[in-house]
């Protein structure tokens, strides 16, 4: 069902789009966290956020948070909504390349010419995406527990693990939806269009969901609901919850996938 030559190709393609998207997660990843020795001491710095109202704290990661734990600290600077942005730009970009970029330019046409089927080359494509977002994950955090190591920065090994899983399945229950558009719709700007939609209003709503219970209801059903970096990584315990979201998320937009290719025209 997976075919290996296809995975190649797409990875191959897309190669010098992984090495930048690295290369910046660890520069960026480098410096916050190179950072926080500087201001991990300045009590300062922890009444300054203490000023901020309850509702707006929660925005960038929720009220409960020690700014001057480590853990707090990369949550507010990096966690909480940078680095998944990132990740979910560079799956929004691979899904749209796999199918929607590939009909545009006559890829895909030539590639299914070969004994390749249509099922196999939406799987294929899931695959690919899935390594793609593992790829970037453990740069991003592997760089952060790098350097936390070298700068004896007090922080959970264990708990950068869990949140590299948390981080990871959530952008790929993203990455899934965007490439079942890639292959249900006609157009990259499309594909785009509802990887950011989906984003930001799950972001949005999880933000109103903190401070107005109204909106909790359907932020239960929406993917920020289940990611929460500081208590990911202070809890001492992983989240199954998230998991047995994201992940049941991730195979239905898989399988979504392979309907929408097989019946699709491929030709523009």
């Amino acid at each position: 069902m997976i075919h290996l030559e296809l995975l190649r190709y797409e990875l191959k393609a897309k190669r010098r789009s992984i090495l930048y998207f690295c290369l910046g997660l660890i520069a960026w990843g480098g410096l916050i966290t190179s950072l926080y020795p500087t201001v991990s001491g300045i009590e300062a710095f922890s009444d300054y956020w203490g000023q901020f109202p309850d509702t707006l704290k929660n925005l960038f990661g929720g009220h409960e948070i020690n700014i001057l734990r480590a853990e707090g600290y990369i949550t507010l600077e990096y966690y909480q909504l940078f680095l998944p942005l990132i990740i979910a730009a560079f799956a929004f970009s691979f899904a749209a390349f796999c199918v929607a970029r590939a009909r545009e330019n006559g890829t895909l046409e030539i590639l299914l010419s070969h004994p390749i089927e249509r099922r196999d080359y939406a799987i294929t494509s899931f695959v690919a995406l899935t390594a793609g977002v593992a790829l970037l994950t453990l740069v991003a955090v592997g760089t952060v527990m790098i350097v936390s190591f070298f700068l004896n920065i007090d922080i959970s090994y264990a708990g950068q693990l869990e949140f590299a899983a948390s981080v990871f399945l959530l952008n790929l229950g993203l990455g899934g939806a965007c490439l079942f558009a890639s292959c249900a719709l006609k157009g990259v700007g499309q594909v785009y269009a509802v990887g950011v939609t989906l984003f930001a209003a799950s972001y949005l709503v999880n933000f109103l969901a903190n401070n107005w219970t109204v909106f909790r209801i359907l932020d239960h059903g929406l993917p920020f609901h289940y990611y929460d970096p500081y208590a990911t990584m202070t809890s001492g315990g992983f989240s199954w919850t998230g998991v047995a979201y994201h992940l049941p998320v991730a195979i239905i937009f898989a399988t979504l996938s392979v309907l929408a290719l097989q019946r699709k025209d491929i030709v523009n």
